[in-house]
């Protein structure tokens, strides 16, 4: 039988490509399971990273089609013995498969506390590790909101931020049920929802918005880089991360590093519900008014968009590799794979005051229900070392209050010109990003 690690495809994709070359360098064989993809051709660009592949005829997987997919894979001669997604939709599919198989992840208790905004807020309020007042949002019901405050809104689980908006207007929320309509129709994040479609209103948290990237193993806690949210576009009922920065640029590094403890507290009192290994996309506020910081949302995955290259291009690790390593990481090197990861760590660098590498990426997005005419991102000078181009002439855009995105684009900065280096690249694009609709 030939040793695999199994990986959950949304719809055909998910960093197979990335996933299949960390894999092939543990020794292992990639094979995948894939939800019936809605082009063909998605599908077969990922099959040549793959060593075998069942795909189901429905557009999300379930817990059954994981088990009959181990069944299947092994009786072509494929041992599964840990399963990995990328896709927050099947999160939790992959704990429940690693805790059968024995492999490192975290506890499924643990997961489904990080991916209820609403059960983790509570959590961390009575934890002492939180002042955000929150509450849950019934339908038919107006919430009694304080009105000296700022309130947001945001789906009790969710992603690619969908229906997030800054709640001015009390009558706003009579739009829910027609978001929720929305919710249940999105071809493409359906998934991500797991059959629950509600809301939450908790009070606004002022201040410059940054993201840790984070990686756990046997309850240790690696910061591995931070990105700042340097442009963030508030449309009518989404709320888009349209320019990430690393390292940050608008707070000195004490605290920077004062958030970095924040949210190790805050992972430290998760770890009681299982929260032990695993990567970490968790996006955190500075509260500028009361000077403290707040969890925005701990998600218990890699971050999207260039998220990864990012990590990378700091630190020297990709984020997929590490957590492919550690689902099978033999009890012997456990402790080097720490000390590389606190060797590698873009924050252990703030803290002792070494010098970091830095990058500028940018997110492009669509208008949604339109259909695309025109694309193109080729500027005369300075043009991105990654970018990536989603659409072509003729993608018809979803009908959905989420970020759609068009391109991603990443540059390599100096860092001590970080500040006028994200500037001049947001003009930069902005200038020389074109689409046009039909």
């Amino acid at each position: 039988m030939k040793r695999a690690i199994l990986l959950l495809m949304h719809q055909g994709k998910s960093y197979t490509e990335e996933i299949a070359a960390a894999t092939a360098g543990l020794g292992l064989h990639l094979v995948a399971l894939s939800s019936r993809p809605r082009k063909p051709g998605v599908l077969e660009e990922s099959r040549r990273h793959v060593a075998d592949c069942v795909v189901t005829e429905e557009s999300e997987l379930t817990s059954g089609d994981v088990d009959k997919a181990v069944r299947e894979l092994a009786d072509r001669g494929y041992r599964v013995e840990a399963a990995l997604a990328s896709f927050e939709g099947y999160r939790l599919l992959m704990a429940e498969l690693n805790e059968r198989l024995g492999a490192r992840d975290c506890a499924e208790p643990a997961l489904r506390l990080c991916l209820d905004k609403y059960e983790l807020r509570r959590y961390l309020f009575a934890e002492g590790l939180s002042e955000v007042a929150v509450h849950r949002i019934t339908p038919g019901v107006t919430p009694e909101l304080d009105p000296s405050a700022r309130w947001f809104v945001k789906p009790v689980r969710g992603a690619s931020s969908f229906a997030t908006f800054v709640l001015d207007d009390i009558g706003d929320l009579a739009d829910l049920p027609a978001i929720q309509e929305q919710m249940r129709a999105d071809r493409s994040m359906k998934a991500i929802f797991m059959d629950r479609y509600d809301f939450l209103v908790e009070e606004y948290v002022e201040g410059p918005e940054f993201s840790f990237e984070t990686f756990v193993l046997d309850g240790r806690i690696h910061h591995l880089c931070v990105h700042e949210k340097a442009r963030v576009e508030r449309l009518e009922r989404t709320t888009l991360e349209g320019m990430s920065v690393s390292p940050p640029v608008s707070l000195d590094r004490e605290l920077v590093l004062e958030g970095a403890d924040h949210v190790t507290r805050c992972l430290t009192a998760l770890a009681e519900h299982g929260l032990t290994a695993g990567a970490f996309h968790i996006e955190v506020k500075y509260w500028e008014s009361k000077k403290r910081w707040e969890i925005i949302e701990i998600n218990p995955r890699m971050g999207g968009s260039l998220i990864n290259a990012s990590v990378q291009t700091v630190t020297g690790h990709s984020l997929l590799d590490l957590w492919t390593e550690s689902l099978l990481l033999p009890d012997s090197e456990r402790d080097a794979f720490h000390d590389r990861l606190t060797r590698a760590s873009q924050l252990e660098a703030l803290r002792t005051g070494a010098a970091t590498p830095a990058t500028v990426f940018l997110s492009k997005y669509g208008e949604k229900g339109r259909t695309v005419d025109a694309i193109g991102f080729d500027p005369p000078t300075r043009p991105p070392r990654i970018l990536r181009v989603h659409v072509a002439q003729g993608t018809e855009l979803e009908a959905s209050d989420r970020g759609i995105c068009l391109m991603d684009a990443l540059w390599d900065v100096a860092v001590d010109d970080l500040e006028a280096e994200t500037a001049f690249l947001d003009r930069h694009a902005t200038d020389h990003f074109h689409v046009s609709y039909r």
